[in-house]
């Protein structure tokens, strides 16, 4: 079957442009991240020079042990501060990635997003994911116990279209329409006018992307299993199997990344960060 990749369309980038968007936000982040580095090495260089300057082996004064405390707890603070902002970089870089690498190797033909060739030719949808649910595993991230807020990443299922095959896309929530249980997501993506689309999807067409942390602490994916996974290089997630989890994956250049083999493509095999592999939604 043909399969369409996602690619930014606008030639000039400006500031609606979500590339352009987030490397701002990237750059606002490091430099946060550099202030916070400074402060660390003074609240390091202040509690050096306390051990440098008092003899331990004597007893350190009240004044100065208070003060060295004071040190120790802005250190641990400043810690917590760093991981943060860096994971959030991180979060950042990995959807940039995808968008540029969508923007580099793919270009769009007679206005019409490219498709990724299978090697069958069938252009029929593929199997098991009509009227799905994303009711994930509880080993593996929350389910909708609660409302996904604005600005989470979701891989959303786009309405059927005629003609066209069923697809799940890199989206952000927009907000929650308690009423009609329905969630507004906005497509990372520009269509060919410039456009990000959005649409109004039931809950079970909405599957919440794990964070760095949340991805860290979710129970591995074992091989064979059939999984969603963002195909590198597009904004899509396709339908794929784990031919090895993190743990086993054994290629250096792509440690702590599933391998993968995505349907309908030449048997090849691609690596994909964790918190873009997701359990298949299950058949109601």
């Amino acid at each position: 079957m043909d399969r369409k990749s996602r690619t930014s369309r606008s030639a000039n980038l400006d500031d609606t442009n979500e590339e352009v968007n987030l490397w701002k936000q990237i750059c606002i982040a490091l430099a946060k991240l550099e202030h916070v580095q400074k402060d660390t090495a003074n609240v390091v260089t202040g509690i050096n020079n306390i051990h440098t300057a008092v003899n331990m082996e004597q007893g350190i004064p009240t004044v100065v042990g208070n003060k060295l405390m004071d040190f120790y707890r802005g250190g641990i603070d400043l810690s917590n501060s760093e991981s943060k902002i860096i994971h959030d970089i991180i979060e950042k870089v990995s959807v940039l990635i995808a968008l540029r690498d969508a923007s580099e190797y793919n270009h769009v033909i007679d206005g019409k997003r490219k498709k990724r060739k299978a090697d069958n030719g069938d252009d029929s949808s593929s199997s098991g994911t009509s009227g799905a649910t994303p009711s994930v595993s509880s080993k593996r991230s929350k389910t909708h116990q609660h409302i996904l807020t604005h600005g989470t990443s979701v891989a959303a299922r786009q309405p059927k279209q005629k003609d066209k095959n069923e697809e799940w896309i890199l989206a952000v929530v927009i907000s929650y329409n308690h009423d009609k249980n329905r969630y507004e997501v906005e497509d990372v993506d520009q269509d060919e006018f410039g456009q990000k689309q959005r649409y109004m999807l039931q809950p079970r067409n909405v599957i919440p992307i794990p964070n760095v942390d949340e991805a860290k602490g979710l129970t591995e994916i074992n091989t064979g299993q059939d999984v969603l996974a963002l195909y590198p290089g597009t904004t899509c997630f396709y339908r794929a199997k784990v031919a090895a989890p993190p743990s086993k994956n054994k290629d250096m250049s792509y440690g702590g990344n599933y391998k993968v083999q995505f349907e309908d493509d030449n048997n090849e095999y691609k690596y994909v960060m964790p918190g873009h592999v997701l359990e298949v939604p299950k058949v109601k």
